[in-house]
């Protein structure tokens, strides 16, 4: 009996022992342990696959092996880690455009860096394969993802090795953006390019196994595009990138004639696509439906889009610094106009239809001192009107200013009843800003000439982060207040000054502020 107890505790033990030695194996392989091997700074995704992450290399030639041994342990390499943009200011999105800035993500050169998912830091001699003077990167046939910007900014890179093929590889977005890149031949067995994935790369050669393409991956930068016979997914067609059958427009090369016609098969088009080029005249169809963001995004040439009868939506920046358009229809159909849609286009005669029932408060800004847009408004709107040289939204509890009409006028008077003025006003000419009793938020800037800029208001408006005042002459800026007021105003202003730069707003000799006589 006593024999048999002894068997049973020595079982029980080596069970025990087996199940710790069990645990050791797992927490060795788990998910979120980051280590170096060689050069190569790794973060483990499952008990058996690891993504790269960091180099200590930062020239000549980088090799991304198939596998890697650590600690008695076997892993695949299958990823190379997404990069993130590293931004210094505040970063600029649709949502945060505000009279200033617009941006769309154009491929190209972009500051990406890496950033441990455990929020510590990357040892000393760790540093981020994006933007580093690497040479040649030489890929493994085990990859199945190359991460957002990885090798983003990496200016010396000539040469990309790919494996012969691949069971399913996705290119992220921006992969190889801004490097030294003439061509890409990507792999059999690419699956994905997302969006900008080729970066400005001039000949770009697609496979029959590729069945997703993003935005940017054909940009106004590509010269040449090879497709695969075999692939039935997508075809060029006068140096544009087209679905196989035709009904999606995905991008536009630098190749594309400057008078387009968009094929009659065509139902979407691609955020982007034609951004960047040099085409002058593009004809839309009917079965086109919404102008994507940035579509024509700096389209320097562009002088008419043509056939937007059957456009229901303008989308966020898909006209901005396109500085010789000077007609897009008469827009019939048109629901909405997106952010920053019109951004600075000086030479533009637009009319607002009376189908118009949502226009972004910052559809139409630019730099104040540009000469603005030409706008109409159709008489059966009820939402949009013109007043006193300013184009008007008007809603059951608001009047808010969408554009100053002429830049001409030494004496803005914004009118009775306006509640709010998110945009720029003023300008080079200008003296005098008059604000009415009735306002009530001011986000946008103010610029006089060497004038002043007068509130009616007797309670201080609300002042956006984005609001100032600004003296576009040498000489000193008087606001002028309500009585009673200026002590209230005084603080306000320099309360939103103060938290952009620092700075009170009212020096001596510089800015002042006084009450009504």
């Amino acid at each position: 009996m006593r024999k048999l107890t002894k068997i049973l505790i020595m079982t029980f033990l080596l069970v025990i022992a087996l199940s710790s030695v069990g645990s050791l194996t797992s927490q060795a392989a788990s998910k979120g342990k980051y280590f170096l091997s060689g050069e190569l700074y790794y973060h483990t995704i499952s008990k058996n696959k690891i993504e790269v992450c960091g180099t200590t290399r930062n020239e000549g030639t980088l090799t991304i092996p198939s596998s890697v041994y650590y600690k008695g342990k076997k892993y695949t390499v299958t990823q190379i880690a997404d990069h993130e943009i590293y931004y210094q200011d505040k970063p600029v999105t649709q949502e945060t455009t505000n009279g200033y800035d617009v941006d769309i993500n154009m491929p190209g050169w972009r500051y990406y860096c890496y950033n441990r998912i455990d929020g510590k830091e990357m040892p000393m001699d760790v540093n981020w394969i994006s933007g580093s003077r690497i040479k040649k990167v030489i890929l493994p046939s085990t990859l199945t993802y190359i991460g957002e910007g990885a090798f983003c900014g990496c200016e010396k890179l000539k040469s990309v090795v790919f494996a012969n093929s691949y069971k399913k590889l996705i290119v992220g977005k921006n992969v190889f953006g801004g490097t030294a890149l003439e061509s890409l031949r990507f792999p059999n067995g690419t699956y994905e390019l997302k969006d900008c994935a080729a970066g400005t790369v001039a000949e770009i050669y697609i496979p029959a196994s590729v069945k997703k393409i993003g935005a940017g991956v054909v940009n106004h930068k590509t010269k040449k595009v090879t497709i695969d016979k075999k692939n039935k997914k997508f075809k060029m067609k006068n140096g544009i990138l087209y679905s196989y059958n035709e009904k999606i427009l995905i991008g536009a090369s630098s190749e594309v004639p400057k008078r387009v016609k968009i094929s009659e098969k065509t139902t979407k088009i691609i955020k982007q696509a034609f951004a960047g080029t040099k085409v002058t005249n593009v004809t839309l169809n009917n079965k086109i439906k919404t102008i994507p963001a940035g579509l024509f995004y700096d389209c320097k040439k562009l002088t008419r889009v043509n056939n937007t009868n059957g456009v229901t939506k303008i989308g966020y920046g898909a006209f901005a610094f396109c500085k010789n358009l000077k007609s897009i229809g008469r827009l019939p159909k048109v629901k909405r106009i997106g952010r920053a849609a019109f951004w600075d286009d000086i030479r533009l005669n637009i009319h607002i239809s009376a189908t118009v029932t949502d226009i972004d408060e910052y559809a139409f800004v630019g730099s104040v001192g540009s000469a603005p847009m030409t706008v109409t408004v159709d008489e059966n709107n009820t939402i949009y009107s013109i007043e006193e040289g300013f184009l008007i939204k008007a809603t059951e509890t608001e009047k808010i200013v969408i554009m100053q009409l002429s830049i001409e006028e030494k004496k803005l008077i914004i009118p009775e009843g306006i509640t709010s003025v998110p945009v720029k006003i003023g300008g080079y000419h200008c003296k005098e800003i008059v604000f009415p009793a009735t306002l009530k938020k001011q986000n946008g800037v103010a610029c006089v000439n060497n004038g002043k800029i007068i509130y009616n208001a007797s309670t201080v408006p609300e002042f956006g982060k984005d609001f100032g005042l600004s003296n576009l002459g040498k000489d000193v800026l008087t606001v002028v207040v309500p009585k009673g007021t200026l002590k209230a105003y005084k603080k306000a202003i320099n309360s939103v000054a103060q938290d952009e730069d620092g700075v009170d707003f009212f020096i001596d000799g510089f800015n002042e502020i006084k009450e009504q006589e």
